[in-house]
């Protein structure tokens, strides 16, 4: 989770995150082919820093490219969904205990600050902003775990497949809002076991959602 506070990014990290946002946010769709020269037009890339930028997405499973039809966003996997799922309820919930445990008055502020973020956004239906303020409540809720491989493994998991598919739907987001209301709760008591059962419910409520929007959309 790149912490929101770090002051400088190289233009490599830079195009990796806004190619990677353009992904997560629905701004490049699963299967839709793209081209380097579109990622520095639209992205605003120098030609270096794109190129390294699709070499990166590509290892991790964004991005795919195949010999004679290019480049081309990851298409989405059910099954893959459900084995990323299943990976975050055990990582999260571990987190989630280790640091409720030790959190600081900091970082539950700033988790409840995310929360409110997460309510501005909805509100006003802005999905970058939700997204935003929803990777800034984990970043809070996990960083007292005192663990960075721990926190990496997590990270990588939440970037595997585009949070907009979950997002698209108003009434999955007011219920994963009011999950992260009674995660924050837990978390301000400082109560570890507490915090993870509701981290893991919150994740599996998250499968369940995305289920039921794949099966939706005929993806299996």
């Amino acid at each position: 989770m790149q912490d929101a506070r770090t002051p400088f990014l190289t233009k490599r990290e830079l195009a990796v995150a806004r190619v990677k946002d353009a992904i997560m946010l629905g701004r490049y769709r699963p299967g839709q082919p793209l081209r380097q020269v579109q990622l520095m037009a639209d992205l605003d890339l120098g030609a270096t820093p794109a190129r390294e930028a699709v070499l990166e997405l590509v290892a991790k499973g964004l991005l795919v490219h195949e010999s004679h039809r290019g480049m081309r966003v990851a298409t989405l996997d059910a099954e893959r969904v459900r084995h990323v799922y299943s990976v975050r309820a055990l990582l999260e919930s571990e987190a989630a205990r280790l640091s409720a445990a030790a959190a600081t008055d900091a970082a539950i502020d700033r988790a409840r600050r995310a929360v409110q973020g997460m309510k501005a956004a909805l509100t006003g239906n802005d999905l970058k902003k939700l997204s935003s303020a929803d990777g800034r409540f984990h970043q809070a809720l996990y960083e007292d775990a005192n663990n960075p491989l721990l926190l990496n493994l997590i990270e990588q998991m939440r970037e595997q497949f585009p949070r907009y598919v979950l997002w698209k739907s108003p009434s999955r987001v007011r219920q994963s809002i009011q999950e992260h209301e009674r995660i924050l709760e837990r978390f301000a008591l400082r109560d570890g076991p507490g915090t993870a059962k509701a981290v893991r419910q919150h994740i599996l409520n998250g499968l369940d959602a995305f289920d039921a929007i794949l099966h939706a959309d005929g993806v299996r």
